[in-house]
């Protein structure tokens, strides 16, 4: 592995760690301080995603005609500043649901531009003898490794000092983020503006519906972030209120999601290897979707916290093992000199349906009752397989080298 993709694995790591602890902050502040229904809880979802849908096209134009990593620098700094707010208001005593609303929005306007810029240099960062995939892999791995201790730790931590004073570690994460993009060295992207925006944006999204491998990818990838979006929503109200679940036992849920994950995103391409990569593709979606309506049923049985636990590893193994699979293949497939715009495309798509599957999963709380919403958000993860078979992903063998 590259000393330059080691500065960014090890920030990632740390970054990620800091972002379990609002990830897991926000929703209950409003759960707890602020006794927020179900809408609202996918409201405050939906926020967190908004960016996606407003600027995603946009941004990969951004991302094209500037230097990459110093973008990457200025989201962390206004991501580390956005949280740093919700604890400065809490000493205040000034917290809000509109204040919740307005840093969950700031904050995915940074991992927005954060994540497109990344996704695009990467294939720079590891080098033309690197394996996409396997960087990837450690990517989420290492994230997910980070998370294994954060949700259990977290828990009790914001057990001891309180949500809202607990964010002060993701603050700090984002600096150190920062500070190690800092130490990768010379960026060696360039900057283009030959065309206008709108140019850019016709581009990006021209190449990605003309490459049947790219739709597909899209498509699934919108269809998981639909049914988990829509799951996540409610899960707190789910796994608090219907199911009383203590805050380290929710905690330990997103730690079974979080071992797995980094199992499947560990093993992504040596499994790619051995049986193929379109299948893992195809099956990623479907054991999800297992693992989400495992969850679901959760109250109907004896023992529920073994059956959360098991929904919960399936469901992160799953997702986690294609993710890292189809984030090689996405910047494999998308050519170096517009990656940027095909790669922000591909984002505003996939990401941009996250308000949408929020939306959905907090209305669908709200009329059905929260476990039947769970189990609806596996039904909407499985049809991302769907994709995989109809756009000849399936078939897929191996990953190309960029």
């Amino acid at each position: 592995m590259k000393h330059p993709f080691r500065w960014l694995l090890g920030g990632q790591a740390i970054s990620a760690l800091g972002s379990q602890v609002t990830f897991m902050a926000l929703p209950l502040i409003a759960v707890t301080l602020l006794d927020s229904n179900p809408l609202h809880m996918g409201i405050l979802g939906a926020l967190d995603n908004l960016p996606y849908l407003l600027f995603g096209l946009f941004v990969g134009s951004l991302v094209d005609r500037r230097r990459r990593r110093p973008l990457m620098i200025a989201s962390d700094l206004l991501r580390a500043l956005a949280v740093l707010t919700i604890p400065v208001a809490f000493l205040v005593d000034g917290i809000t649901f509109t204040h919740l609303c307005l840093v969950a929005f700031v904050v995915g306007l940074g991992n927005l531009v954060f994540d497109v810029a990344c996704q695009a240099q990467m294939p720079d960062i590891v080098g033309d003898d690197g394996d996409l995939v396997q960087a990837n892999g450690a990517l989420q791995t290492t994230s997910g490794i980070a998370s294994l201790t954060a949700p259990g730790l977290v828990g009790v931590f914001i057990s001891t000092v309180g949500a809202p004073l607990a964010m002060l570690i993701d603050a700090f994460s984002y600096l150190i983020s920062a500070a190690s993009l800092r130490m990768i060295g010379p960026d060696s992207s360039t900057a283009t503006a030959d065309a206008t925006v709108w140019e850019d944006v016709k581009t990006g999204v021209s190449s990605v519906v003309r490459d049947n491998r790219l739709l597909g990818l899209t498509g699934t990838g919108a269809a998981v972030s639909l049914g988990m979006n829509a799951a996540f929503s409610v899960l707190m109200v789910f796994l608090a209120r219907e199911l009383h679940v203590s805050t380290i036992g929710i905690g330990l849920v997103f730690l079974a999601i979080a071992l797995l994950g980094a199992t499947g995103a560990l093993t992504a391409n040596h499994l790619a290897k051995a049986v193929g990569a379109g299948r893992v593709l195809l099956c990623g979606p479907v054991i999800a979707a297992m693992g989400l309506v495992c969850m679901a049923l959760a109250g109907h049985v004896t023992t529920p916290l073994l059956l959360i636990y098991l929904g919960a590893g399936l469901c992160g193994w799953g997702i986690m093992t294609s993710q890292a699979l189809a984030a090689g293949l996405r910047q494999a497939f998308a050519p170096e000199e517009i990656r940027g715009r095909v790669l922000g495309t591909m984002r505003f798509v996939e990401w941009g349906i996250m308000p949408v599957g929020a939306l959905l999963g907090g209305f669908a709380g709200q009329l059905l009752g929260v476990a039947p919403a769970v189990a609806f958000s596996g039904a909407l993860v499985a049809t991302g397989s769907v994709w995989v078979l109809t756009t000849g992903l399936a078939r897929l063998h191996s990953v190309p080298i960029p």
